[in-house]
């Protein structure tokens, strides 16, 4: 008999250390390039384009996807609540932006909640993520991009009809990388935002 609490613990634990993985870090320090003393410092996608240009950054962008794809895939395919789903997806963004690997610092969680909803909820995410390229397009502002997304999903959660719980969920996912974003937010509001070319 399966033992349901073992194995939730151990798809955790996975979306923990999945997560974790500083692939912005990894590839930064294979070419050189300390991302901590470049543009904003953060460990994330968008500062590997300033460091190393598009191509790197989108690898890293599609790594940390997978890291927050993967765990909520297993738990998909083994538990039918999708309050489970959430957890182990919210778990693996808190692992990429609180990673053991690096002192419990990390990134803000964005690439790897582009991961985990683009398996949860992937009608709403794929609108959310052409707004988001569009938004980025035009304001040249990744930051932008992403508090658009924020906001949009859980209201695209609602048209959609998905459970009321599984859109207050997201909606919490949503505030955490909010919060995560409030220095960008303050440059925004300062309009001294860093733009990409």
């Amino acid at each position: 008999m399966i033992n349901a609490p073992a194995v939730f613990g151990l798809i955790l634990t996975l979306a923990y250390v999945l997560g974790a993985i500083p692939f912005s870090v990894i590839i930064s320090r294979l070419k050189g390039v300390d991302l901590s003393t470049i543009g904003s410092g953060n460990f994330g996608a968008t500062n590997v384009y300033r460091a190393l240009g598009i191509g790197y950054a989108l690898i890293v962008f599609l790594l940390d996807a997978i890291k927050g794809a993967l765990p909520v895939w297993i738990a998909m395919t083994t538990f039918v609540s999708p309050v489970i789903h959430v957890v182990i997806g919210f778990t693996a963004i808190f692992g990429h932006s609180f990673s053991l690997f690096l002192g419990f610092k990390g990134g803000k969680g964005v690439a790897t909640a582009a991961g985990v909803f683009s398996v949860l909820t992937p009608i709403p995410f794929g609108i959310t993520f052409l707004v988001v390229i569009i938004a980025i397009y035009v304001t040249r502002m990744v930051s932008v991009g992403t508090l658009m997304a924020c906001g949009l999903l859980p209201l695209l959660l609602v048209q959609f009809n998905a459970p009321r719980l599984l859109v207050v969920l997201v909606s919490v996912v949503a505030v955490f990388i909010v919060i995560r974003h409030r220095a960008n937010i303050v440059r925004l509001l300062k309009g001294t935002e860093h733009k990409i070319k």
